[in-house]
């Protein structure tokens, strides 16, 4: 079958799946439940064979980055536009960044840094705008997805993040962050 068709499938799929709800977990905090994350998986492993450019262009662009689109106007007031639950932008943004790690591998670091840019304003002001918790953290675990390409500013984003939240941060989000430290250290020398 044609990787297109099939991609659209799983993208769909994704967006209709009927009840699906944050899981819970000691690790990560409010996450994907295994079912979802079979889905991200299926994404990514679809666009494997297409490489960067066709995903960049085709996947994240064309697919993902309207639904992120749509949730923000949605939150922002904009009730004409449709309604998105968080648990679907929190998927959204978790397999934006397992895409993302094809695109460092392949050596599209400018394109990965864009894209980055926006989440680092979209975190910065999470707090402030109310951003459910679900989705601060995958938007978070998105970050640290793609912290080599830009590890300070990985590692400034969400340390401000942290202490403006007021939530209990996941031991996977330390962990995250003390290895973005490292790469820091590796970077500069200094952290």
């Amino acid at each position: 079958m044609n990787v297109s068709v099939l991609m659209n499938s799983v993208l769909m799929a994704i967006q209709l799946y009927p009840d699906v709800k944050f899981h819970q977990s000691e690790k990560y905090g409010e996450d994907l439940a295994d079912n979802v994350w079979e889905y991200v998986f299926a994404v990514d492993l679809l666009c494997s064979h297409r490489k960067w450019v066709w995903t960049h262009e085709n996947v994240i662009s064309k697919e993902l980055w309207p639904i992120l689109d749509k949730w923000v106007k949605r939150k922002k007031g904009n009730l004409t536009v449709q309604f998105i639950p968080d648990i679907i932008i929190a998927t959204v943004l978790r397999l934006i960044g397992h895409l993302c790690q094809m695109g460092l591998k392949e050596g599209f670091i400018t394109a990965v840094k864009n894209i980055i840019s926006v989440i680092v304003t979209f975190i910065s002001h999470a707090d402030e705008e109310g951003v459910p918790w679900g989705v601060q953290l995958a938007s978070v675990y998105m970050l640290c997805d793609t912290a080599p390409c830009n590890p300070a500013l990985v590692q400034q984003t969400l340390q401000a993040w942290k202490g403006t939240t007021k939530n209990i941060i996941p031991p996977a989000v330390i962990n995250f962050m003390q290895e973005i430290a490292s790469l820091c250290v590796q970077d500069n020398g200094v952290v």
